[in-house]
């Protein structure tokens, strides 16, 4: 397992991207989350070109070098290698952590989406560096029949000791909710991509998460 307890020690909020409608466009909102304060992006976009995902990767990584951001490739440990990331997040039907780090090494993150308390006691034993928990609500970006919801962060909560993230549908109007099961880490997507300032939206996030300790 990585030093992940250190790297991740005050990630608060993490912040899903896509590859964005142009390069240009793409750099824009980094240079602003990495402004921002964000403690974690990860790239993921399952429309570009394998080369196009590689070039925004490298980008990002440029992007994030000497910032305090953690940069993260979903799905993919190739991407990330080629791109010097920080890391590779997978999720249950992805490669396993073990494959992970065949590719990856020991020295870079690797994180897990779980959906129950089997799933994330799983993850521990596989050796995950951190986990992704939900989805808790519905959400703009990814369509689920099951929502474990608030129920499930707080079994986590209770159990788990990893670095875990909160994700699904959370924004500034139920934020509150998952702060309450006893989280103080999110992961978001299109409640800070999608809106109008997405560096303020990051920002009053970042603020809310920190506020409860």
């Amino acid at each position: 397992m990585s030093n992940s307890s250190e790297l991740l020690h005050d990630a608060r909020l993490y912040v899903l991207v896509n590859g964005g409608e142009s390069c240009d466009s793409f750099e824009q909102l980094i240079r602003a989350l990495v402004s921002a304060g964000v403690d974690v992006l990860q790239l993921r976009d399952k429309r570009l070109s394998d080369r196009e995902l590689l070039q925004r990767a490298r980008l990002m990584r440029r992007l994030t070098r000497d910032s305090s951001t953690i940069f993260i490739v979903n799905d993919r440990p190739d991407i990330a290698l080629l791109s010097e990331a920080d890391g590779v997040h997978v999720g249950q039907e992805e490669l396993t952590v073990a494959n992970c780090r065949t590719i990856l090494g020991s020295q870079r993150l690797v994180g897990v989406s779980t959906h129950d308390i089997g799933q994330a006691r799983q993850a521990i034993a596989d050796g995950a560096d951190y986990i992704g928990c939900g989805p808790i609500f519905p959400s703009q970006t990814k369509l689920f029949q099951d929502y474990p919801g608030l129920d499930f962060l707080r079994a986590v909560r209770q159990e788990i000791r990893l670095p875990a993230f909160a994700i699904g549908g959370i924004n500034a109007g139920n934020v509150a909710q998952v702060l309450e099961a006893g989280f103080r880490r999110i992961a978001v997507s299109a409640a800070v991509t999608a809106a109008n300032d997405p560096a303020a939206t990051a920002r009053m996030l970042h603020e809310a998460v920190f506020a409860k300790g």
